[in-house]
């Protein structure tokens, strides 16, 4: 049962701005604890001293009763009372050690508050790909629970020097892979790749080398992060959460045409079947 709390014990919360208190409400709701998310977590999306306050609130909430995921609702309640057409659609995303002055935050916490916010369709855009199931874990559930989802993925392949097998083989690897370490749940989304870097020439092969994310073509993160663990958790990364429509519609636009134009291909799972 929750106790009765002083509504000041909140205050805290007002001091985080619109994207702080999203992201704040996607690491509680996705705690696997009913404790509060660790100093070390919170340092990521605000600055150390205010960490520790923010911490002491939280470790006081869940004293009187409250859980992870009613914090995470109040949160976004706060985030959509704040938020505003004249606050600035841009917010930069730094991930690595902590410097003085200039807050950093794990690029996963970010990505994972912005699907979140997924309500029609998700673009994942990325160049490297490894172990990266618990990355995807909460996009998985969320397409499970709501099959109107639409997710696309596209991935660069790679054909390694002097690998002379054929593209059909690389491809029904790269599945057999992508299902293994990546997305063992189902539905799977639609996962997308450039042919031309299978080519086994060295002058005509080329990668699909952007990483970008873009939520109901409204939200858009332009990141260098590769969807990694270290990538997402500890590298030094830099990139830009946008919130602008048409900045994200020209992104899902282009791999439209590239979709339309069939210069992307789509990876063939039925292959799984042929072993």
């Amino acid at each position: 049962m929750i106790e009765p709390i002083n509504a000041s014990s909140f205050e805290l919360l007002h001091r985080l701005g619109t994207n702080d208190l999203r992201e704040l409400a996607s690491l509680c709701q996705r705690s696997v604890s009913p404790d509060a998310p660790t100093r070390r977590a919170l340092g990521q999306l605000v600055s150390e001293s205010l960490a520790n306050d923010l911490f002491a609130m939280l470790q006081s909430c869940v004293s009187h009763g409250w859980t992870m995921d009613q914090l995470g609702q109040v949160c976004l309640a706060l985030a959509g009372a704040t938020s505003s057409k004249s606050a600035s659609p841009f917010d930069l995303v730094l991930s690595g050690p902590d410097v003085t002055g200039s807050p950093t935050r794990d690029t996963q916490a970010v990505m994972q508050s912005l699907l979140a916010e997924a309500k029609h369709e998700v673009l994942l855009v990325g160049y490297v790909i490894h172990n990266a199931e618990n990355l995807f874990r909460p996009l998985a559930n969320r397409m499970k629970s709501d099959p109107t989802l639409k997710v696309q993925l596209c991935l660069d392949l790679k054909r390694k020097w002097n690998d002379a097998r054929s593209d059909t083989v690389i491809v029904n690897e790269f599945a057999i892979e992508f299902v293994k370490s990546h997305w063992p749940w189902s539905p799977l989304p639609n996962v997308f790749y450039d042919p031309r870097s299978l080519d086994h020439s060295g002058k005509t092969r080329s990668s699909l080398h952007a990483k970008c994310i873009v939520v109901d073509r409204r939200i858009a993160l332009v990141t260098s992060a590769n969807f990694t663990e270290a990538a997402q958790q500890r590298n030094i990364e830099a990139g830009v959460l946008v919130r602008d429509a048409g900045f994200a519609e020209r992104i899902a636009k282009y791999f439209d045409g590239l979709l339309e134009l069939k210069l992307l291909w789509p990876v063939q799972f039925m292959m799984l079947n042929n072993g």
